[in-house]
């Protein structure tokens, strides 16, 4: 095999591979995508906007609604933080382990 032949066989596997993982890249961005899945953010610093407190746990302050990527969430209830992999669809998890649900 040329060094020419070799540096085909890798375009022709890199290319497809690419553009699959732009694409998931792509979907995960798309506010109808987090709406399906759920959401996991571990730093309040991702949010776009909070309200004003309602409550604290553990140190931190439950705003009553918070928007992250253009949408509204409003806060639900807490759970423990080891559970954050169960989101639901139109469910945000915040640490320490508030949950907020689309308006």
């Amino acid at each position: 095999m040329t060094s020419i032949d070799a540096a085909a066989l890798v375009l022709i596997l890199f290319l497809p591979l690419n553009w699959l993982v732009l694409r998931h890249f792509r979907q995960i961005e798309a506010p109808e995508y987090l709406r399906r899945h759920g959401v996991v953010i571990v730093s309040e610093y991702a949010l776009q906007a909070r309200s004003a407190a309602i409550g604290e746990f553990m140190g931190r302050s439950i705003a009553a609604t918070v928007t992250f990527k253009g949408m509204v969430y409003r806060f639900d209830r807490v759970v423990e933080a080891r559970l954050r992999e169960r989101v639901g669809a139109g469910e945000l998890f915040l640490e320490p382990g508030l949950v907020y649900v689309l308006s």
